[in-house]
C-alpha cells in the first residue's frame, strides 16, 4: 500500500452523519498521539471526484486539532462503487462538500444508527435487487453539456479511449447527436450518443460508463432510454461499430459480449472503415 498526502478540504465525504460516541473515542486517541503516526485513510477517485471510503470520524477529529493535510491511500477493494456514489450524491444534496461540513452533523449513537445505518441498509437491500436509488437517464439537449459529460467520462476510460485525437473528435461530435446520460443524483457516470442515418436506422456514435460502475445495469438503462426514443420515432434498426473479433483486446471482447446480450447481432467485420483496424458492425432490430 502506497500512501501520500492530501488536503482535507479536497476530499469529498461519503457519509451524512458522525457518531458522537465514536468521535469522543477518536478525539481521546488523537490528543495523545502524533497525527503523523496515524494509519492513512482510504479514498477513491471516480471521474472528477475524490471521496472518503472510510475514516470520516478520524478525519473530523484531526480537523478539530488543526490538521489540514492527511495521509491517504487509494482504495483498491472490489466494492460496489455505485453505492458509494449514491452516498456521495446524498452528501452533495445536503451541501456536504468537505469534512468540515460534518461538524454540525455529530449526533448521538442511536440517532446515528437510525439516520445513517438504516438509510444505508435500505439502499443496500434495494441494490441487491438491482435497484439503485437516484439513478436516472435524462435526455441532454444542451450541446455544451453533452461535450462536457463526454470528456469527463471518456478521460476516465483510457483503455477504451486513450487516443487524444479520437477523444477530442467524440467530444466535438456528440454536440449534434441525440444524447442520454445516466446519472446518480446530479452526477453523470455514463452516456450514450446516437447518430441519425435515415428514417429507418440510427447508430450508437459513442457510449461510455465509468469502469468502476460497470456490470451494475447502467448500460442497459442507457440502451433502454435510447431505444424507447427511437421506437417512438418508428426507427427499424439500431447499429453500433466496435472493435472486431479478430482483434485480441480483452476490453472490447467484453464490449461485444455486452451488445450481444442486449440483442445486437454481428453483421460484418471490415478493415476498410477504420484504416486497417477490424471494425465489427452490429445491428439490432427495433420491431
Amino acid at each position: 500500500m502506497s500512501s501520500f498526502t492530501m488536503q482535507l478540504k479536497e476530499i469529498q465525504p461519503s457519509q451524512l452523519y458522525i457518531s458522537e460516541v465514536k468521535l469522543k473515542k477518536v478525539r481521546t486517541f488523537v490528543e495523545d498521539v502524533d497525527p503523523r503516526s496515524f494509519d492513512p485513510i482510504p479514498i477513491k477517485r471516480i471521474g472528477d471526484t475524490t471521496f472518503f471510503t472510510d475514516g470520516h470520524t478520524k478525519a473530523l477529529a484531526l480537523l478539530e486539532q488543526g490538521v489540514e493535510e492527511i495521509e491517504v491511500f487509494w482504495d483498491e477493494d472490489d466494492l460496489d462503487w455505485l453505492q458509494y456514489l449514491i452516498c456521495v450524491s446524498w452528501c452533495e444534496e445536503a451541501k456536504i462538500r468537505t469534512i468540515a461540513d460534518l461538524q454540525n452533523r455529530v449526533v448521538d449513537h442511536s440517532t446515528y444508527r437510525r439516520l445513517w445505518h438504516k438509510r444505508c441498509d435500505t439502499m443496500q437491500k434495494e441494490a441487491e435487487e438491482g435497484h439503485y436509488q437516484g439513478v436516472h437517464t435524462p435526455r441532454i439537449m444542451d450541446p455544451e453539456e453533452k461535450s462536457r459529460i463526454t470528456e469527463l467520462v471518456l478521460r476516465a476510460l483510457p483503455a477504451w479511449f486513450g487516443i487524444e485525437e479520437a477523444l477530442q473528435s467524440y467530444v466535438r461530435g456528440v454536440a449534434d447527436t441525440k444524447f442520454f446520460a445516466v446519472q446518480v443524483g446530479n452526477r453523470p457516470v455514463g452516456f450514450i450518443s446516437i447518430l441519425e442515418h435515415n428514417e429507418f436506422t440510427s447508430e450508437i456514435y459513442c457510449m461510455g460508463i465509468y469502469e468502476e460502475v460497470h456490470r451494475r445495469g447502467l448500460g442497459k438503462e442507457l440502451l433502454r432510454a435510447a431505444e424507447a426514443c427511437l421506437r417512438q420515432e418508428k426507427k427499424k434498426f439500431f447499429t453500433v461499430k466496435t472493435l472486431g473479433d479478430s482483434h485480441p483486446d480483452p476490453g472490447y471482447r467484453q464490449t461485444r459480449q455486452f451488445y450481444r446480450s442486449r440483442g445486437f447481432f454481428p453483421l460484418e467485420e471490415s478493415k476498410e472503415i477504420w484504416a486497417g483496424t477490424p471494425c465489427l458492425i452490429m445491428v439490432k432490430p427495433l420491431d
